[in-house]
């Protein structure tokens, strides 16, 4: 097939750098497109469009490469990857940024904290803001601030004829209502963001283990507790065999914050590692952002809860983590939500789940991959090859 009419830096299976760059964050997944097209700008991406409507090519866009089912990708597809997009454009003075497709969040916090700011979004550094924001996105402000989607206040977009066009409230206002939570791809490319911001100078940053001993009253609790919670909390929570964790962000001091998880710091088996500490949000977001692990072999989903699992229901998921094989390779998650989240009308946006409490995720793990073999396939230095 003939790609001298896509722009951008190309890689087709005939190059060297093609088996590691096709590779996905979950390495279960083992795709292999017709190529991949690294874009610098929008004319990259509409001339990307361009090509597979004529070659009639089916098209993946991806941006972090984070998607744990692989549909950023797929076998005999054309990638747009927009990595390389990735400017971020600040204006202190309307409180506004501006942050193109490619660019990941560990780079957009740190450009943000230089000026002030917070973000509401997850704290996995490596994961692209585009995937985040298209589906919704949560992280550990959201039930303060509101999913990341909802402070989006414009996209730009390359349509399926190349066009570049616009979308906010006031200009394709339905193609701008259908971006903001219905999932990406599904209506253009998308090649930058721009989001109102939040003047934040620190959080209570919590990060709780317990052992294992106490995961059926941790779950119970969980669910009992976010009922009434305060808007200002958002944690994410989980368990496997061995342990329980719970990290999360808290807009107030940490006296109100010990008071908050009273109940928490209760519980049998918490561990003499656990904190609740007030630090800058740069330093809370680094803090948790450090505990993901390189890419895996895994298989994860999930459910968004609206009524609470009975005591039975909680003994059957502890028993199933308990069955399965492996030390220690099957993990529930579980995800605040509520608070502002449910305080959006639900016409707002493209997001259907406003009114669940919290998402349950089952997380499987196998081959795990040493750190060497991390540098091995590592994105960056996949990205080196490329000599860009």
């Amino acid at each position: 097939m003939n790609f001298n009419e896509l722009t951008g830096k190309v890689v087709t299976p005939s190059d060297k750098a093609y088996a590691v760059l096709r590779l996905e964050y979950n390495l279960a997944i083992n795709k292999f497109p017709l190529a991949i097209v690294y874009c610098y700008n929008s004319v990259d991406v509409s001339n990307a469009i361009k090509w597979c409507k004529k070659n009639d090519v089916k098209i993946r866009i991806r941006a972090g490469g984070h998607n744990y089912e692989g549909y950023s990708t797929g076998t005999d597809v054309l990638v747009i990857d927009t990595t390389y997009m990735n400017k971020i454009y600040i204006d202190t003075k309307s409180n506004v940024v501006k942050i193109q497709a490619g660019a990941r969040l560990g780079d957009i916090y740190s450009k943000l904290a230089e000026h002030g700011y917070a973000f509401n979004g997850g704290t996995c550094p490596s994961v692209g803001i585009s995937g985040l924001v298209l589906g919704g996105g949560i992280g550990l402000s959201c039930r303060n601030f509101g999913l990341v989607t909802d402070d989006l206040l414009e996209i730009q977009v390359i349509n399926q004829k190349g066009n570049i066009i616009t979308a906010n409230t006031h200009t394709n206002s339905q193609l701008f209502w259908a971006c903001r939570g219905a999932g990406g791809g599904n209506f253009g490319v998308v090649t930058s963001y721009t989001f109102k911001l939040h003047k934040v100078k620190e959080v209570t940053l919590i990060q709780l283990r317990w052992n294992a001993s106490s995961r059926e009253k941790f779950f119970y609790l969980w669910q009992n507790w976010l009922k009434t919670l305060d808007r200002r909390i958002s944690c994410f929570a989980g368990f496997g065999k061995k342990d329980i964790y719970m990290n999360g962000f808290f807009y107030g001091t940490k006296f109100e914050a010990e008071t908050i998880l009273k109940d928490f710091l209760l519980l049998p088996g918490l561990s003499k590692n656990s904190l609740i500490k007030y630090v800058p949000f740069i330093e809370a977001v680094q803090a948790v952002g450090s505990i993901y692990g390189p890419p895996n072999r895994f298989k994860s989903t999930g459910r968004f809860v609206y009524k609470d699992l009975s005591r039975k229901n909680i003994k059957k998921i502890i028993q199933y983590v308990d069955l399965s094989p492996g030390k220690d390779n099957c993990y529930i998650r579980l995800y605040s939500l509520g608070g502002a989240i449910s305080q959006v009308p639900s016409n707002y946006s493209a997001y259907y789940y406003r009114n669940a409490k919290y998402i349950i995720g089952i997380l499987s793990e196998w081959e795990k991959m040493t750190m060497k073999d991390y540098t091995r396939i590592g994105f960056q230095r996949s990205l080196n090859m490329l000599n860009l």
